[in-house]
């Protein structure tokens, strides 16, 4: 039994967990949806906004890659990566975040000349520099508490770069089918056809399509193996083909993960003058929740939030579930909101937009 002094150093760790997860996804807005948004401007383009019905449960993704829009693929682990994980994320000596590694893969990378090792702590103002330095690399990044001999143990900091993240999809597939108690010990004991739904659903766990590929499928077995064993921690991802950031958290509780979105939407006329009166009647200054305003219309950071459904958890008694129907929804929509961009504000508004955006005076 815990004492009470553990359970709040435990409560403490949460939130501690919780604050560095908000301020890297506050930095990844910014970088993947923000920053994009004003390259494609700058090059007279239109911006590819992601349609309502694409967020809509088990929708199809166009596969058109936009080459102008920024990706990310990072792992956040709450600790130190644990010893039983490394077969999965490949973190190396010469990985590491050091001058000398990154020269080495990367030699005329921009910004290397003014690296300061001192900002790979959370931490640190330059910290989100060194973000932007390492992130158009290829694979990902890994932040974790890890000290050294300059950065005290127990800190958030970038520790690794060009991280792969490694494990075979029939063992990810059996492990969740076991979990999800639609499988009992083989991958294929329920026949081919089987399997292969279960591949399909798959990635509608994360809130993927099922022919996620690239970064998201990495992003998803890097979150399932954490879940499994139950490591806190956050996957953040943003490709080019979906346009959106995705936040895949581990509670290290059980093997559930929690699932949210960001992604940039563009008020009409209508919808910007019923902002703007909620605004006014709650006294909150709407232009904080504004990336861009170009009257009559106005572009805005927009979060999903998902959870899954009873046919993606496991049965409540353990039982072998009878059959995996394929039509059947495996996350559910559970939260609709725009989100400040001042980091001071925490509020956010809800705006319902993936099944209707009427009436326009719907703003909560």
């Amino acid at each position: 039994m815990l004492t009470e002094d553990a359970v709040a150093c435990n409560e403490s760790a949460v939130v501690d967990f919780r604050a560095a997860r908000e301020q890297i996804a506050r930095l990844l807005i910014q970088y993947t949806l923000i920053d994009s948004y004003h390259k494609f401007r700058k090059a007279e383009r239109d911006y590819p906004f992601v349609q309502p019905s694409a967020l809509r449960p088990g929708a199809q993704v166009a596969s058109r890659e936009y080459h102008m829009h920024n990706n990310v693929l990072i792992t956040l682990v709450d600790g130190s990566l644990p010893e039983r994980l490394r077969k999965h994320f490949r973190c190396r000596t010469s990985n590491q975040v050091k001058k000398r590694n990154i020269a080495a893969l990367a030699p005329g990378l921009p910004g290397l000349d003014q690296y300061d090792p001192g900002q790979r702590r959370l931490g640190d103002p330059g910290f989100g520099d060194l973000l932007r330095m390492l992130m158009p690399l290829d694979f990902s990044l890994l932040i974790q508490r890890s000290g050294t001999e300059k950065i005290p143990a127990g800190e958030f900091q970038l520790t690794h770069f060009h991280v792969k993240i490694e494990r075979l999809f029939d063992s990810a597939l059996r492990a969740m089918g076991i979990y999800l108690n639609y499988l009992e010990r083989s991958l294929y004991e329920r026949g081919e056809d089987f399997m292969e739904d279960l591949e399909k659903k798959f990635f509608e766990f994360f809130n993927f399509y099922h022919n996620a590929a690239g970064r998201r499928s990495a992003a998803a077995l890097a979150a399932q193996v954490m879940a499994l064993e139950h490591q806190r921690g956050t996957v953040f991802i943003t490709s080019q083909q979906d346009r959106r950031l995705t936040l895949l958290t581990s509670n290290g509780v059980d093997q559930d993960v929690e699932i949210e979105q960001y992604l940039l939407v563009q008020l009409e006329k209508e919808e910007l003058a019923a902002l703007s009166a909620w605004g006014a009647a709650m006294n909150v200054d709407v232009e904080r929740y504004l990336v861009y305003r170009d009257d009559p219309r106005a572009i805005a950071v927009f979060r999903a939030r998902y959870s899954h459904t009873e046919a993606a958890r496991p049965s409540s008694d353990g039982s072998l579930k009878p059959q995996l129907n394929a039509r059947e929804k495996w996350v559910r929509l559970v939260g609709e909101a725009l989100v400040s961009l001042d980091s001071n504000q925490n509020m956010a508004i809800g705006y319902p937009f993936t099944y209707s955006r009427l009436p326009a005076d719907c703003f909560l």
